[in-house]
């Protein structure tokens, strides 16, 4: 199975969760490293849009894209009716439900619903998981955001 990532050129090879486990994010706690990935290029693009302050100046030129093989033989697949009222807003619940998925290590990855496309998903991969090293980085691509999308952000011309 072919899953998407989205990231600066200088992070978009570094599929450890490493910038997860530093910051955190909806679906874990600082300290907890997770490859955040998505189904599709665009959800990616979303998922990264609504991430980025109200005011920040992008160079176009500084995204990549990438294209990672996963084996969909060890998915845990969380739908969003298995999940509180506000999950979307939920991190602690959230968190619980990837702490328990980490700590059984039973399986590779985790599907679980997109809180900003509905009806999308998206992949969440422990790296600690010993069929991490089936993983394959497939492909790297410049990747550019549309001008339009961006009405709150000012862009770096190349």
């Amino acid at each position: 199975m072919h899953v998407f990532r989205i990231a600066s050129n200088q992070y978009i090879s570094d599929l450890s969760g490493y910038g997860a486990k530093l910051n955190g994010g909806r679906w874990n706690r600082e300290g907890v490293a997770i490859l955040y990935t998505g189904s599709s290029i665009a959800l990616c693009a979303w998922e990264y849009w609504v991430h980025l302050p109200k005011k920040i100046s992008l160079n176009q030129n500084a995204f990549a894209v990438a294209t990672i093989h996963i084996p969909d033989t060890s998915l845990l697949t969380i739908n969003a009716n298995d999940l509180p009222f506000d999950w979307e807003t939920a991190d602690e619940d959230l968190f619980g439900i990837t702490d328990k998925w980490i700590e059984q290590n039973k399986y590779l990855a985790m599907q679980v619903p997109s809180a900003i496309i509905s009806n999308e998903c998206n992949y969440l991969i422990n790296p600690l998981h010993p069929l991490f090293v089936d993983i394959r980085l497939e492909s790297v691509s410049p990747f550019q955001f549309d001008q339009r999308a961006f009405g709150k952000v000012l862009l770096k011309k190349p």
